[in-house]
Formats: C-alpha cells, structure tokens, sequence
C-alpha cells in the first residue's frame, strides 16, 4: 500500500506525461500491486522506467532521490517534489517519513530537504501492473504477427502479474523499455590475458557490462606477479593484485542508470605468488595488520602487513594533550572524560602515534575471493608447506613465450600449464596453515576474502559436457552459492 506521502500523486497528470514515454503503459483503475517498504523503494528506484530527461518533472511529482549523500553509502529515498528552483537548479522535497530517519536537524523535523536536480529522478512507473505490462510487451516483440504478439502478451503478462514468475533484475527493468541495457544479471569473463592489451581488452570489456547494468566476475590469476620481469618493455611487473584494482575501480566509475552502483568478483588463485598481497589488500584494521605482524612467522605476511600499515607519530602538542587525559583516570567523573577517551588516549602514549592504513580505498570496487584447490586443502590439512608458482616467463625461449601469450590465459591453471611441458617457476613456499590463517583472520575481521573451491566447482558442473570449466562466480555467486561459466 502506497504511504500517505504517495497517495497526493496526481494520476490523470502522470497519466498526461506517459503519453510522451510509448514504453511506458498509463495507470488504470484496477492497478493495486505498489509493494511496502524495502521492496518499494526497490521497485521505483531499480526498475521503474524513468524520465531521465526530467521534461515533465514539475511541483507535485513523485520522484525518487539520493537523500543523503555519501561517497561510499547514499541512502536513496522517496518524496513529492514541494517547489523547484530552476536558477540553482535544485528542488525543495518533502521525504516520506520511511526515509527521514538518515537526515539531522530541521530537515530530519520538516521532512522538506534541498537538493540538485541533478540526484532526482521521476518514475513514471509507479504500480508493479505498469512493469509486468512493459515487460510482457518487450517479451513478446519477438513475434512475427500481432496476433501471436497479443496472445503471448497475455500469456506472460498473468505469469508476471501474480507473481508466479519474477524475472532477473535487469529483465524486469529492461524488457520492454527500448533501451540498449543488459537482460543479464552478471556475466563471468574468461582468463585475463597477461599483456597491456589483454587488461585493456578485458577492462573494455567490463565497462561495457557494467555500463549496460551487468554486474561482472574476473579471475586474475593469470597476471604475472609483482616485480617478475616483463621483457618486452625490459622493465618489471607491478602484480596482478595492481592490475585487479584498476580494474576494481570500475565499479566507481561506470554509472549504472544513477540508481545502482555497479558489482564486480575479482578472484586470485590460492597458487599465486601474489597471494599474499591479495588478502591483505582491503584489511583496514590497523589492530588487525599489528596483530599480524606479532603473530606469524611467515616473512612475506609481515613484510606486506608492514606496508599496509601507516604509523603517525605525535607531536609534543598531541603528547601533552593525551597525557592530560590520562592525568583524570583517577579523578572522580574522569574530568568530563569517558573511559572509552581515556582508554584511547592511553593506547596512543603506549604507541607513541597512531596507526592507520595505506590505500585505504584499494580494491574497494569489487568483493574479492580466493579460488582454493584440492592441493591445498590437502596441506592445510597435513600442515604441510605449499608452493606459489607461476609460469617460468622470465626464463622462456621465443617459441615458448609465444605458447605463453597465446594459450596461458586459456589455460588458467598452472597445474594444467605444467602439465603441458611448460616451466614453471616456484616464486617460495610458505606453510599451508600460515596462508589458512591469514585467509580466516582477514575474513573475520574485514569480512573479506571469501573462499571459493574452484577443483570442487569443476568436477561437479556439466559445462565440462560442452568442453567448458568454472572460472570464477559472478557477483551474485559469493551469495548464492551459484556457479557462472565462461567458456
């Protein structure tokens, strides 16, 4: 049911303005389907049809917008356009009170905010009926003869309407709408090939996805290490891990319809050199880098700790404050302190600074996961040492850097590529359960990596049937537990 806010929605305007969208079906009497809460806002925000164009936005509208601005979590809500100010190019709103609770102050009291035109949109979809009859339409386009459209449009359109069958996301919010946008949730790409046109390739590839609404899983596995020699340029490699964020920071930069930020699954073999470097790289817990460092034995755990590590040290001035917080620890009421400030105060004259981290926006554009093979989960169990290996590219003849450049990234595995009498070089060895550990410490406390048993994943998918293997999941897959092939 719609709330009070959405019940002043003038129908026979909205009606006016949908005859200039033929993609868009008018609100008749017998529409009722508006969704409640999360499920609304869902429904208006990702998958009504809009006017982007805002030709027919005017005092009165409904409109959805961007309530509270924030880099990393904006709240999206729902309002009724109050008056618009052409010359600032902004509108007063008033917000419907399911959505107040993220302002402060007078607007969080009035429920009217100010805000660019630039962050609100106009829905001209508003019942869930409007929706099903778009998508019906565009289902059932592909038809030879009107006849056979009308009969399948009524076929799918009693489907949709009750809910028997709900399609993907980005079907229901294209299907029918005449725009070049993806009917697919999320793709998973092939094997990254290891060269600057590979990357390109293969970062081209997923702004053209994620620009039409897809979601997108890579696995970089087949990027050579960091610092291993790159001949062609006679200069060395800045790792895969380098390349992943570069292509992490996608997600950031390709807007997907302004109402949805786009999602990427970047994976990294448990066999990689750079492995390491992968599982730390969104660890922002500087207690967590510090515990560490104090507790592994393994040099390149607490070497790449170290470098994600930031320490500042006080200056006189900071030291003197802090310490004259502490001086109240033992004054009755702590001085006006509470004892969380005071514990705080004390830990930075302990430490003499104050820690943070490095790069703290690093790989933040995509979920991250690490692909574990039977062989290591043999090790772990045995505590045994395990190797991060690589193609033996430094050391290949002419003949075998071509092999290299032309089959490696279709191959993907090094244990497949060994076995294909190529070399292999073992970057070290570092013990199964120091890479375990890591792997459970950063996931409890960062809530990433996550694991994904990729030999498991191929023996039991049937794209082996069609000559095909899991190379990574998509998105959606490190929640659903579904597997996404690329072939």
């Amino acid at each position: 049911m719609a709330s009070v806010l959405e019940q002043s929605i003038q129908v026979n305007q909205l009606n006016q303005d949908i005859e200039q969208f033929p993609q868009v079906h008018p609100i008749t009497p017998d529409m009722h389907i508006t969704h409640k809460g999360v499920s609304r806002l869902v429904m208006i925000d990702r998958y009504s049809f809009k006017d982007t164009e805002k030709k027919t936005l005017k005092t009165g509208d409904f409109v959805v917008l961007t309530v509270k601005q924030d880099p990393k979590f904006p709240a999206r809500g729902l309002g009724i356009i109050h008056s618009i100010n052409p010359e600032k190019n902004t509108a007063l709103i008033k917000i419907d009170e399911d959505y107040r609770h993220v302002l402060e102050g007078e607007e969080q009291e009035t429920g009217i905010i100010e805000r660019s035109l630039d962050i609100i949109e106009k829905p001209l979809e508003i019942f869930y009926e409007q929706i099903a009859k778009r998508n019906a339409t565009g289902l059932a386009s592909v038809e030879k003869t009107e006849e056979k459209r009308k009969e399948w449009f009524g076929k799918f359109y009693e489907e949709l309407v009750s809910m028997n069958f709900i399609p993907a996301g980005r079907v229901i919010y294209g299907a029918g709408s005449e725009t070049e946008v993806t009917f697919f949730n999320c793709y998973v790409m092939p094997f990254v090939a290891d060269s600057r046109e590979g990357i390109s390739d293969h970062r081209k590839q997923v702004m053209e996805i994620m620009s039409r609404g897809g979601g997108v899983g890579t696995n970089g596995s087949t990027l050579r290490p960091r610092n291993t020699l790159a001949r062609g340029v006679n200069g060395k490699s800045s790792g895969s891990v380098s390349w992943l964020d570069d292509i992490a920071k996608l997600t950031h930069l390709v807007e997907q319809g302004g109402s949805r930020r786009g999602a990427q699954m970047i994976m990294l073999a448990d066999w990689h050199p750079d492995i390491v470097e992968f599982i730390i790289s969104k660890m922002q817990n500087p207690r967590i880098l510090r515990y560490l460092i104090e507790n592994t034995e393994d040099e390149s755990i607490i070497r790449l700790a170290k470098e994600k590590l930031k320490f500042k040290p006080l200056t006189q001035q900071e030291d003197a404050m802090y310490q004259g917080i502490v001086n109240y620890k033992n004054i009755e009421g702590f001085g006006g302190f509470n004892e969380a400030i005071i514990r705080d105060a004390e830990t930075k004259l302990r430490d003499g600074g104050t820690y943070s981290v490095h790069n703290p926006d690093f790989l933040t554009g995509a979920n991250i996961s690490v692909t574990l093979t039977k062989e290591f989960m043999n090790a772990v169990e045995n505590d045994e040492d395990f190797e991060l290996r690589f193609p033996d590219v430094e050391n290949y003849t002419p003949a075998q850097m071509l092999d290299y450049n032309e089959k490696w990234h279709e191959v993907g595995d090094v244990r497949e590529w060994e076995k294909l009498g190529y070399p292999v070089r073992t970057y070290r060895t570092i013990k199964a359960k120091e890479l375990w550990n890591l792997i459970n410490v950063c996931a409890t406390y960062a809530a990433e990596p996550g694991i994904f048993f990729i030999d498991n994943a191929n023996d039991m998918t049937n794209a082996k049937a069609y000559g095909q293997k899991v190379v990574a999941t998509n998105p959606c897959g490190g929640v659903r537990l579904t597997l996404n092939i690329a072939g």
